[in-house]
């Protein structure tokens, strides 16, 4: 749809980036809220929070390599260019909850208390960050006939142009909103 959002010179700022980044920060904002009115240690829980982003992202990253790994055969050193794509929401997912489980033992953390902490932040992270697939252009879905079908015009996306396209991305996206407002 709209998967650069702007040029600064040779930068180019994209709009998945920015809402990705954007629902990060959200969900920041909001977990150290929450950690406060369930009495937990706020910083712990932005610091818990560090690391499941960046555990997110290299689990995401390993998993693409072990799948792909026939991409990186003859060229090693692209396994480091993560600015080209290349991540495994699951990978990333699976990562994240094991350090998350570390973290909470080491801090001596209630799990299901961090669990009601994080989650509304996960789901409105879910709603922010599936925006960002839908500017991309990427996880469309099937070709449709449905009036609210969506069509890809921009050639910067990843989805196929000019065909009607279920716009799953703005499913998931309402789907974790719904699910923020429900567990607020």
């Amino acid at each position: 749809m709209h998967p650069i959002l702007f040029k600064i010179g040779p930068i180019t700022i994209y709009t998945y980036g920015v809402l990705i980044a954007t629902a990060f920060f959200l969900g920041l904002a909001l977990a150290a809220r929450q950690a406060r009115v369930e009495g937990e240690d706020p910083q712990k829980i932005m610091d818990l929070s560090f690391y499941i982003l960046i555990s997110a992202i290299v689990g995401s990253r390993l998993l693409y390599i072990v799948v792909e790994y026939k991409e990186y055969i003859s060229n090693p050193l692209r396994i480091f260019k993560v600015w080209e794509g290349g991540l495994v929401f699951y990978g990333g997912f699976i990562m994240a909850m094991a350090v998350v489980i570390i973290y909470i033992r080491k801090h001596e953390m209630n799990l299901w208390k961090v669990g009601d902490i994080l989650a509304p932040s996960v789901a409105i992270g879910q709603g922010v960050g599936r925006l960002g697939c839908f500017f991309a252009g990427c996880c469309y879905g099937r070709e449709t006939d449905v009036p609210w079908a969506f069509i890809f015009k921009d050639p910067n996306t990843l989805a196929p142009m000019d065909v009607h396209l279920h716009p799953t991305q703005l499913y998931d996206s309402a789907n974790g909103f719904i699910i923020f407002v429900i567990l607020l």
